[in-house]
C-alpha cells in the first residue's frame, strides 16, 4: 500500500526527512511508537531519519511495511539495490561482466522502456528454457 504523500521520492528532500514527515504528518505516530513497531531503539530510528545511518535490508523492508511505502522509493533514497541485483550480477563470470555494462546502457530509460525491456528479457528467458534460443544469445 502506498500513500499519496510519498508515492514517489521527493528529490530535494533527504529520504530520512521524508520518513519523518510520513511518520508524523501522515501516520501520526511518535518516534518511540514507530521505533517499537520496527523493533529498533528510538535513537536508532532518529539516526536513520537524520541521515546518520542507513538501514539494514531487514529494517528497510520493515520501514516499507510500517510506513506504507514502496521499497523502490526507499532503496532509491538510500542507494541500496535489492539483494537480487547482487545475486544475479555475481552468479557467474558472464553476468559479472555483462550486468554492469547492461545497466550503464539502460541508465536513462523511461518507465515504459523499462517495461518493454523486461518483457523482452522474459521472452528471451522463456525461449531459452524451451530450447528456442539461438546459439550465441
Amino acid at each position: 500500500m502506498l500513500t499519496s504523500e510519498m508515492s514517489q521520492s521527493k528529490p530535494n528532500i533527504p529520504i530520512g526527512e521524508q520518513l519523518r514527515q510520513q511518520r508524523v504528518e501522515v501516520l501520526g505516530k511518535g518516534l518511540r511508537e514507530m521505533a517499537r513497531l520496527l523493533g529498533v531503539t528510538p535513537a536508532h530510528l532518529t539516526d536513520v531519519e537524520k541521515g546518520r545511518r542507513s538501514p539494514s535490508e531487514e529494517l528497510l523492508c520493515k520501514i516499507a511495511k510500517e510506513y506504507g511505502l514502496e521499497q523502490a522509493v526507499l532503496r532509491s533514497g538510500w542507494h541500496k539495490a535489492d539483494t537480487v541485483v547482487e545475486e544475479v550480477a555475481t552468479q557467474d563470470e558472464t553476468t559479472a561482466e555483462k550486468v554492469p555494462q547492461f545497466l550503464r546502457t539502460a541508465r536513462n530509460l523511461s518507465p515504459a522502456q523499462w517495461d518493454q525491456l523486461i518483457r523482452q528479457a522474459d521472452r528471451l528467458s522463456n525461449a531459452k528454457k524451451s530450447g528456442g534460443g539461438r546459439s550465441g544469445e
